[in-house]
């Protein structure tokens, strides 16, 4: 598996890293963290520290016998391109630091392409709905245009409930693996709701996929639980539902109910309105 984190020197940046080492523990997975500045004539400085303290915040958790990432052999940056730098370990597992000139959104786009990410988790602020560095609508092009599935953390805090919703959709085994992650991370119960449509077979299509799912989850010591819904009430149920848990939505292929009913506006008001996290799962 491998994670990339988008990172700048605020505070909701800071208060994810936490839940980032944690995750990295449970996956052993690779790990890119990603500052992105105006400048591309050199790393500013600011970055540079931020992005090397969050690194040893995630080393500490581990203890010293269990850390899969090793130390960087050299404290030069080296520049790939212009406004394009990196710094990696090669340990069991890599560790690596990337700053980028241009737009947040871009660029974190562009690196978990290049770089073939499984997932993209960026903070934000709860302040204006969900802020990050005073442009409002980051999370939501990441979340809208990235090639993996997306964790916006907004508020860190346990949560007792994640809600996950699915259609007809394949689901694959890289989101399954996430989701019961993140039950795992907030030992959190887990919500199955089944989008259903009037269009014949597509109601038993969802009910046997749920059935599949809560034993999969069941198996793995999650406490699951599930639920049909029709398409025509699932937005209401998603936006009372995002005030307190956490929220997974399924976005599958063109043909995915799920990508037609919650389109770029309904996503912006899903970041506005939830207290915790959004997890788009592709």
């Amino acid at each position: 598996m491998k994670i990339l984190v988008a990172l700048d020197t605020k505070e909701y940046s800071k208060k994810i890293v936490r839940d980032v080492a944690r995750l990295a523990e449970n996956t052993l997975a690779d790990i890119i963290f990603l500052g992105v500045q105006e400048s591309a004539k050199e790393p500013e400085k600011a970055l540079v520290k931020a992005l090397l303290r969050y690194q040893q915040d995630v080393y500490s958790y581990f203890s010293p016998d269990d850390l899969p990432y090793a130390d960087f052999s050299t404290n030069q940056w080296q520049e790939k391109a212009q406004g394009d730098w990196s710094i990696s370990s090669a340990g069991m597992k890599d560790f690596t630091l990337k700053i980028r000139s241009g737009s947040v959104a871009k660029q974190t786009i562009s690196v978990a392409k290049e770089m073939e990410c499984n997932l993209i988790i960026i903070g934000c602020s709860s302040k204006c709905g969900c802020e990050w560095d005073g442009e409002m609508n980051v999370p939501l092009r990441i979340a809208e245009d990235a090639p993996c599935s997306v964790l916006v953390v907004k508020d860190v805090k346990n949560t007792n409930d994640i809600i996950s919703i699915l259609d007809q959709s394949a689901v694959s085994q890289d989101s399954l693996e996430m989701v019961n992650q993140l039950a795992t991370l907030h030992d959190a119960g887990l919500k199955i709701v089944g989008v259903t449509e009037k269009k014949e077979g597509k109601k038993d299509q969802i009910e046997k996929r749920m059935v599949e799912l809560l034993k999969y989850y069941n198996d793995r010591k999650i406490n699951t639980w599930v639920k049909v819904v029709d398409s025509a009430d699932v937005k209401d149920y998603v936006t009372n539902s995002s005030r307190e848990a956490i929220i997974a939505l399924w976005m599958g292929g063109k043909q995915s109910l799920i990508q037609r009913l919650f389109t770029q506006s309904m996503v912006d008001k899903l970041l506005e309105t939830t207290k915790s996290s959004l997890f788009i799962l592709r």
